[in-house]
């Protein structure tokens, strides 16, 4: 069956409305040049719904239910520096409901003041709100953790990483 245009139109502007999410999402953690990292917990916040689900793995712990996000962002904030750069989306829209996968490439500072690279996958669920499109879920998933330094080829990989990274 075909879809109408008005039906083509909204997976267009869902799509748009879903990849602005997700770089709202990097714009309000990011910081350590004008400011701390992770300084817009409330305007984080409203970017999940109430009962959300942050999963970080073994490198960043997990938190669900807003107030759980809001502890583990809090202590983010003891990071200097983050900076995301996030890529190569697939967005599947499915009524109210869509996924998400992004590749990640995190620059960072620890608070040893150690640079860091983070390789690795975000992998996301969402809702249609009455205000927008919120996250249901996020995961990252960790491919290498590695001191600028020594570069990410002479890195440990997380063995999560060989796991089938496309199925949600």
């Amino acid at each position: 069956m075909t879809k109408s245009i008005e039906d083509r139109l909204r997976a267009l502007e869902d799509r748009e409305a879903i990849a602005n999410l997700k770089a709202r999402y990097c714009n309000l953690n990011d910081g350590g040049w004008e400011g701390g990292t992770h300084a817009h917990i409330p305007e984080l916040l409203d970017l999940f719904v109430e009962d959300a689900v942050w999963d970080g793995g073994p490198v960043a712990g997990r938190a669900e239910g807003k107030r759980n996000i809001a502890a583990l962002f809090t202590a983010f904030q003891a990071v200097p520096f983050v900076f995301h750069n996030v890529m190569n989306p697939i967005i599947e829209i499915d009524g109210d409901t869509a996924t998400g996968h992004w590749h990640a490439i995190i620059m960072a500072t620890d608070p040893a003041q150690q640079a860091l690279w983070t390789f690795g996958l975000y992998k996301e669920k969402y809702v249609r709100t009455p205000r927008g499109w919120k996250y249901r879920r996020i995961e990252f998933v960790p491919a290498v953790n590695a001191p600028y330094e020594q570069g990410w080829a002479k890195s440990q990989f997380f063995e999560a990483a060989g796991r089938d990274y496309l199925s949600q």
